[in-house]
């Protein structure tokens, strides 16, 4: 089992020197898996002695890898953007409100950025594995998504937040399998392998083409999202 694990723990260390190295690394929510995978085993070897062994179950190291998981993914979109690395690729991340703020997504205070939810310019999610709270997918704050994430958010009113996130974040026949999100911004999201030129044109339309593209997927016949 050590050897297993060791073995793994060297192919994660690999990828982050990939990713460090501005290589050719895996995508960044893959990168982030790995890492997180690498630091909870370091984490719970060090506490190996300190802490009672029925408390080291594998609930406790899903909880430690994904808490992880979700912390690098999100320090490594702000790296790869610093960088000009994927700077035409959506992040596939979710925010928490604070960091909406303090990584200047948004020109706003907390306040005011719940009051946009509420006027559908910005939507959240509720994080994984909690019953409440909020975090705002990454992608809405992308290029020229706030302009035109409004008129579809409003659009999908009445529907659920799980179901507005999973219409716009899915893959959709009519858009040449292209997600609603992906559309509006004009870019694919980075754990898109290729684009196909199809794709590519559809990609390279107006931005208010692409809107009504969008809407006309709400509100055309038989669409089932429509308030």
């Amino acid at each position: 089992m050590t050897q297993v694990i060791d073995e793994r723990n060297n192919i994660a260390g690999i990828k982050i020197r990939a990713v460090l190295d501005k290589g050719k690394p895996l995508s960044t929510t893959r990168a982030a898996r790995d890492v997180a995978e690498l630091f909870a085993s370091d984490i719970e070897g060090s506490l190996r002695g300190r802490v009672a062994p029925e408390l080291m179950d594998e609930a406790f190291h899903a909880l430690l890898r994904s808490v992880l998981e979700q912390r690098l993914t999100t320090m490594l979109v702000i790296e790869a953007s610093g960088s000009g690395a994927d700077s035409d690729s959506l992040p596939v991340v979710n925010l928490k409100p604070s960091e909406v703020i303090e990584q200047r997504k948004v020109r706003m205070s907390l306040a005011s950025l719940y009051r946009y939810v509420e006027a559908n310019k910005f939507y959240c999610v509720v994080p994984s594995g909690q019953s409440n709270g909020r975090e705002f997918p990454a992608w809405q704050f992308a290029g020229p998504v706030p302009e035109l994430l409004p008129p579809v958010l409003l659009a999908l009113r009445g529907a659920l937040r799980t179901e507005v996130h999973a219409f716009l974040v899915t893959a959709q026949d009519a858009l040449n399998e292209l997600a609603p999100a992906e559309v509006l911004a004009g870019s694919p999201f980075e754990t898109r392998a290729s684009l196909h030129p199809s794709q590519q044109r559809l990609l390279q339309l107006p931005a208010s083409e692409r809107q009504r593209k969008v809407l006309a997927l709400i509100n055309g016949p038989g669409a089932s999202m429509a308030a």
